[in-house]
């Protein structure tokens, strides 16, 4: 060493720490993670609002019912309808084809018939649909929890790695400033050698 290596030495600041971009990067990382530009929290937050949206189950929303209960409407309608004509026709037959109350009355009995059956179905059809509207609410707070799942082990992994690269810009400063310690001591005893001769 000789003295102006040892009058730099002495005269240079101590190192700072420096934020490598790396961290800055990961830092960046893990601030989107938590966002809604994260690509789940945007997601998430929709799915919940649909999932509120649905409330309770009502017969009158549910165009799964709605649906169901205009098929099988129509089907019994139009059945009781051929059941009535069918009924008619054999109260005119059986009265050789004049019109009479037996054959009206037979004709409204088989239509009415078939519509207590549709009577006797809609409970059934209820239930269906109920269930058909819990199962659609189960598979969205199934995809809401696995939206959240996923977005949590984004935020993990961003945190793994900001802490890692934060514990190497922690390990570069600590290592220069080791070096700096031991450079400073090596010039203040060049100094001290130097002044003692």
């Amino acid at each position: 060493m000789n003295r102006d290596t040892a009058n730099r030495t002495l005269s240079a600041a101590a190192p700072r720490y420096v934020t490598s971009d790396a961290t800055k990067r990961a830092y960046a990382a893990l601030k989107k993670a938590y966002s809604d530009k994260s690509g789940y929290g945007k997601s998430i937050r929709t799915n919940i609002q649909k999932l509120n949206d649905m409330g309770d189950f009502d017969p009158n929303k549910s165009a799964y019912y709605q649906s169901a209960y205009r098929s099988l409407k129509d089907a019994y309608h139009a059945q009781g309808k051929r059941d009535m004509e069918n009924a008619a026709a054999k109260g005119a037959v059986n009265t050789e084809g004049h019109d009479n109350s037996y054959a009206r009355t037979a004709a409204n009995q088989a239509y009415l018939e078939r519509l207590n059956e549709l009577a006797a179905k809609v409970p059934e059809l209820y239930s269906a649909a109920q269930s058909e509207f819990g199962n659609r609410k189960s598979e969205l707070t199934g995809l809401i929890g696995l939206q959240q799942a996923a977005q949590q082990n984004d935020i993990d992994n961003a945190r793994f790695a900001l802490t890692t690269q934060q514990a190497l810009d922690a390990a570069r400063y600590d290592a220069a400033k080791y070096a700096d310690s031991v450079n400073r001591e090596k010039a203040r005893l060049w100094w001290q050698s130097y002044l003692n001769i």
